[in-house]
């Protein structure tokens, strides 16, 4: 028999429906009810703890097989869903949450029921409740107002006509986290309400939950609709997303299951999923996130609570846009591309509206209420078809969680893991901000219990290079800390209890391969001379000091990019100038010797400052950005440049100015430093006077004026994100142009050559300190446009040296000529590529016997 558990805010209503339905049926009918709550102040509301034990009562009678749960409205919906969390694993293959009208739906279903229906007859019939209704009123149409007859539309009530959009998915893994975010982020950019309907489901399209959880995959067909004055525009716009795979790439080699379900063991070797190459022995230590402890109570000032929970999701989503800017800077756009999804995972207006829905109706605090809207969305999640969209459940608690912990008063980073010594880190899962907080050398290997290769954290984990092993079930929570595990992460190998001769196995072979990366590493520390004799100076791009140990074991020659954003973010107030003064003097010292280029602070744009008041821009790109901020905030820009000033009296040190677009900026800067350094002769503090002075060549406008903006600088560094952002016209975060956005433009490549070219003319050097610097494959043509020196992220540090010493600077500025006559960046990647693995075979061959 199928059971029945009725859902309502109101105890009352929740007991008058059951009573119906048992009259009607007499008997017969197993049902359960759910109504209100048991706080006496707040009776109104719904309680998953009693939706739970309803569905518990009716599941223990042997003569139910599954349960149908019908709901009223709001939380009802939200309490179900969260519900499911609370029962046990064996039950919740019985439960099936279902839409239909309460009343009506739940006396159709009790009647199939009673009868003998399958699950599937009576779910179908309480669906089809209000037909019967809909029938016998369909008479009545007659006394509804005459339909207004057909005028031709005035233009803008044209606008307000739904234009419709047919799309067969085409991305691999489905419409997921990233993709869903994209089109997200595209749509509200339109003025247009904009629906995706899909297996008889419509959601808006401003909701990330709600579209992620339509369990949208490959090849499924997916009907866009859109109204109001943008209809047309954000229709076309969607279909070129899609044309362009919603940004996603068009293979993923990974596997899209979850591979926890399919761990199995091969002897003494647990083998989970390959999730980043590497081999590791030593101590286990569990990453462990502080408790976070919720005593539900009643709040009297409802609205108090509301505020206080929108003030912790903005908090916590400025907290996720300084971890979506770290990550990009640590190991690339592509792999920080799952925080712009959590922003929109916590951001979304269906997931606030039922948390403060609860604040209201039940008067919870508002982390009570946000941990009962939070499960709901999860539970909604982890219930879909597809184990991979499944499996984003955990990004939704990363982020939801945060706010968690905002609330609550704990640190948002407050990690658990610092074992007395160097250990193989274990986890149930890793979210992407565990991974992007990680200390450094801290870190031996991964091992988490669930998970698979496409998840987040192993992303993360394989772009910082740790070996790493997910998805080996429950296993791995068994493991206690100090005891010694090893793993194999390119085979997904895991050894539980490893005798001393496979730990001494395992030592040998974790030998090899960091032989095998500091020999590269070796090779690196020689200069990158050409075969034809020049030398092209390779430097590292840096964000925290502690990249500098790892950037000079990659063969870094200086510093070609010091970011100091990081002294700015996460703190109350900016840093002071001697605070500034020691972290520029110990990281000049730790270079012994070798340059250190300073970007001066370039907030605006992406990289708001908390602590400051910035006005809202509706294109921040195209706003207060870079030195034009700095210059408009001297309370900021003179300690820093003081502080410069200061460390450039004992070490290398040179300045660099992002965002320079006009002559003027730098005329400005030069009476700048002038009375910086009145100053500091008159307070008697030793400065260099003969400070080395660079601009980041970013814009078109600095590219057009680069031979008058050298007069007054030592040194150009182009900066080629940003530069081909602005030539191309196109927002490298707006997923609808972001192909655009790619150094290979043609436009971008003469604007190298042009900036090059006046660099020449005047004497000076540039540098290049873009992505486009650590790309293997432009090696070659940067060195013939003349690039005098690059600089880029310290990994890529000794695969470029390699390619320099095998080019000859004839054959480069071959390659750079031919590549400047093509027509497309398709046509010149795909050249470059076809380059450099001639170059790679031809290696090959000379190396073997």
């Amino acid at each position: 028999m199928i059971g029945l558990v009725i859902v309502s805010h109101s105890a009352q209503l929740a007991e008058g429906v059951r009573e119906l339905v048992e009259q009607v049926v007499q008997g017969g009918a197993a049902i359960a009810v759910a109504g209100g709550t048991d706080i006496p102040d707040a009776p109104i509301g719904t309680d998953p703890a009693k939706v739970a034990a309803a569905i518990e009562s009716l599941l223990i009678r042997p003569e139910v097989s599954d349960v149908l749960v019908l709901m009223d409205l709001g939380s009802a919906i939200m309490s179900a869903e969260a519900a499911f969390d609370l029962l046990p694993e064996a039950m919740r293959s019985r439960v099936h949450l279902c839409e239909a009208p309460l009343v009506e739906g739940a006396l159709a279903a009790a009647v199939r029921a009673k009868i003998g229906g399958s699950l599937a007859e009576v779910y179908a019939e309480a669906r089809d409740a209000l037909a019967p209704k809909i029938e016998q009123l369909a008479s009545w149409q007659h006394l509804l107002p005459a339909a207004v007859p057909f005028v031709e539309a005035a233009p803008e009530q044209a606008d307000r006509e739904s234009v419709e959009l047919t799309i067969v998915v085409p991305n691999q893994l489905g419409l997921h986290a990233r993709p869903a975010a994209r089109l997200v982020t595209l749509v509200a950019q339109y003025d247009a309400r904009v629906t995706l309907t899909h297996d008889g489901r419509t959601v808006p399209a401003t909701s990330l939950n709600r579209l992620v959880t339509l369990g949208v995959r490959q090849h499924d067909v997916l009907v866009v609709r859109a109204s109001g004055p943008d209809a047309s525009a954000v229709i076309e716009a969607i279909e070129a997303l899609a044309l362009d795979n919603f940004g996603d790439p068009i293979e993923v080699t990974e596997p899209t299951e979850i591979i926890a379900a399919a761990v199995s063991e091969e002897g003494d070797v647990v083998v989970g999923a390959p999730a980043s190459e590497g081999v590791a022995v030593g101590p286990a230590f569990h990453l462990r996130a502080p408790a976070i402890e919720l005593e539900e109570g009643v709040v009297a000032d409802t609205a108090a609570e509301r505020q206080r929970l929108r003030e912790a999701v903005a908090a916590v989503m400025e907290q996720l846009r300084t971890l979506r800017a770290e990550t990009t800077r640590r190991v690339g756009a592509a792999e920080a591309g799952i925080f712009d999804a959590q922003m929109l995972m916590i951001g979304d207006r269906d997931l606030l509206d039922a948390a403060e829905e609860a604040i209201e109706l039940r008067r919870l605090d508002a982390a009570s209420a946000w941990n009962l809207a939070l499960r709901a969305v999860v539970a909604r999640y982890r219930a879909l078809d597809d184990p991979y969209l499944a499996r984003r459940a955990e990004d939704v608690l990363d982020a939801g969680q945060r706010v968690l912990r905002h609330l609550a008063g704990v640190p948002a980073d407050a990690l658990l893991f610092d074992p007395p010594e160097p250990a193989i880190l274990v986890a149930t899962d890793l979210r992407p901000s565990d991974v992007a907080r990680l200390p450094a050398g801290r870190v031996l290997g991964i091992i988490t219990a669930e998970g698979g290769v496409t998840g987040h954290g192993a992303i993360l984990a394989r772009s910082l290079g740790i070996p790493a092993v997910t998805g080996v079930g429950a296993v791995a929570l068994t493991i206690a800390d100090g005891q010694i595990v090893g793993l194999d992460g390119g085979a997904g190998h895991v050894w539980l209890a490893p005798d001393a001769q496979t730990i001494e196995q395992l030592r040998q072979r974790r030998e090899r391969w960091l032989t095998e990366r500091s020999e590269s590493r070796k090779r690196a520390q020689a200069p990158a001379r050409l075969r034809s004799g020049e030398t092209i100076e390779v430097a590292a791009n840096i964000n925290l000091p502690g990249e500098l140990e790892t950037a000079l074991l990659n063969g870094a020659e200086g510093v070609g990019l010091f970011r100091t954003e990081f002294l700015y973010f996460e703190r109350e107030a900016p840093p002071s100038e001697e605070e500034q003064l020691e972290i520029y003097r110990d990281a000049a010292r730790r270079l012994d010797g070798r340059p250190l280029v300073i970007r001066t602070l370039d907030v605006g744009g992406d990289k708001p400052l908390p602590y400051l008041r910035q006005p809202h821009e509706p294109n921040p790109f195209l706003g207060q950005r870079g030195l034009r901020y700095c210059l408009d905030h001297p309370g900021l820009f003179r300690p820093q440049m003081r502080a410069i000033l200061r460390a450039a009296a004992d070490y290398p040190v040179r300045v660099m100015f992002p965002m320079v677009s006009r002559w003027e900026e730098l005329v400005m800067v030069d009476a700048l430093i002038d009375e910086i350094c009145a100053e500091l002769q008159a307070e008697g503090l030793p400065f260099d006077e003969d400070l080395q002075r660079g601009v980041m060549i970013e814009t078109p406008s600095a590219v057009l004026i680069a031979d008058h903006l050298a007069r007054l600088v030592d040194f150009f560094s182009i900066g080629t994100n940003d530069l081909a952002q602005y030539i191309m016209a196109a927002d490298r975060d707006n997923a609808a142009v972001a192909s655009l956005v790619s150094a290979y433009q043609p436009a971008v490549l003469r604007a190298i050559r042009e900036t090059v070219e006046a660099g020449r003319a005047a004497g000076i050097k540039v540098s290049l300190c873009g992505e486009m610097a650590g790309d293997p494959k432009a090696t070659a043509l940067l060195i013939g446009l003349g690039i005098d020196a690059l600089s880029m992220s310290p990994a890529a540090i000794p695969l470029v040296k390699e390619r320099i010493r095998r080019l000859d600077m004839a054959e480069a500025k071959r390659i750079a000529a031919l590549t400047l006559e093509m027509s497309s960046a398709e046509e010149i990647e795909a050249y470059l590529s076809d380059v450099e693995q001639t170059e790679l075979a031809a290696k090959r061959m000379e190396s073997e016997p």
